[in-house]
């Protein structure tokens, strides 16, 4: 994680996330085991032509509204140009391969729930036709269920935690696009009042944060302020966007005037228990936006815990948090995830095994 600082606004700043990089260190494990395992770099290639793709080709395609000349927020553009420019010069891979995209494979594990204490990575064959392989990160438990299940899990789970991730199935074009074309390549989507449902206030306290995954919809982030968060008990502390970012630390796409087009970035709320202290979380607010190269995997969200767990409030005999995972799709230490694609993204394939003995000292 690296915090970003402009000259211009030195009370706030962006928190550009190295999302492979995090995930692999979260993945490390101790001295005494004899291999750990880290995610593809071929999942995090986004090349610069493919991503800015010129204004005219873009005009060329019949289904795409034209792009104006200029774009309202420029001072928006211009705070994102200053951190991109504080950014590490990007490492070049020019020689990476395309991954053969096992992840579009049909994912049907049973309903089954597990946990590994072991101090190691584990595999956890899945008995599949394929014969997948699913990596199980150490103290990571899972739940392989439907969220919507959630109120029979409730007395399986703590009676509180103390950071919330949900990234639910929101309703969108791209997905029912995905499901005509192929099934397996689409996930089951949730309704707003479905949603709005989730017994969500039973798993917080006063000192629960909660981080809430948030398309570009109006729509959809209308109904989360003034529905879905009062249900759940919760209230607004801070609403930023995750911008992503090419290999080359550009933006993937231009910024759109028109709020129906796509935009390089999603939307990430923040909020805490409705009945928290009023200063509750006043530190976040400070962060303007998230940056990084996101994964070539649909929904593949960067980890949030290395940037939020400085804002977390723990017991006084707690010395690292209890953190939930809702509509999750892989695995996080310390982490209790559900979702009905929970080990998708844990498949071995996707991952390559590094010894011990060839690590660099």
């Amino acid at each position: 994680m690296l915090t970003l600082h402009t000259r211009t606004e030195n009370d706030r700043f962006a928190v550009y996330l190295d999302h492979g990089r995090l995930i692999n260190e979260a993945y490390s494990t101790g001295d005494g085991a004899k291999s750990t395992y880290q995610l593809k770099a071929e999942l995090f290639q986004f090349q610069a032509k493919r991503a800015n793709q010129p204004v005219s080709e873009q005009k060329k395609s019949k289904k795409r509204k034209r792009i104006p000349d200029s774009i309202p927020g420029a001072s928006d553009s211009q705070t994102i140009d200053g951190y991109l420019d504080l950014l590490p010069t990007p490492v070049g891979s020019e020689s990476i391969t395309p991954l053969s995209r096992c992840w579009e494979s049909p994912y049907i594990l049973p309903q089954l729930h597990g946990a590994n204490q072991s101090g190691q990575i584990q595999r956890f064959p899945s008995g599949d036709e394929a014969n997948t392989i699913y990596l199980i990160p150490d103290r990571a438990r899972f739940y392989n269920h439907n969220v919507d299940h959630l109120p029979a899990l409730l007395p399986q789970l703590l009676p509180s935690y103390d950071l919330i991730v949900v990234d639910p199935p929101w309703r969108n074009k791209y997905i029912r696009r995905l499901k005509r074309f192929k099934q397996e390549l689409g996930y089951s989507m949730l309704d707003n009042d479905q949603l709005a449902l989730l017994p969500l206030s039973k798993l917080t306290n006063t000192r629960t944060l909660v981080a809430i995954w948030c398309t570009n919809s109006i729509q959809h982030q209308t109904a989360l302020e003034t529905q879905i968060l009062p249900s759940w008990n919760l209230r607004l502390l801070h609403k930023l966007r995750w911008y992503k970012l090419s290999t080359d630390h550009k933006l993937i796409g231009p910024l759109q005037s028109d709020p129906t087009q796509k935009q390089p970035y999603e939307m990430l709320y923040l909020a805490c228990h409705a009945d928290s202290h009023e200063n509750y979380g006043t530190d976040i607010t400070k962060t303007e936006m998230i940056l990084s190269v996101p994964s070539i995997v649909h929904s593949h969200k960067p980890p949030l815990l290395p940037w939020l767990r400085q804002h977390i409030k723990l017991d006084l005999n707690q010395a690292e948090p209890n953190c939930l995972e809702l509509f999750a799709r892989y695995l996080q230490p310390q982490f209790t995830s559900i979702g009905l694609e929970v080990l998708k993204l844990m498949d071995e394939r996707l991952y390559e095994a590094r010894s011990e003995l060839s690590r660099s000292p």
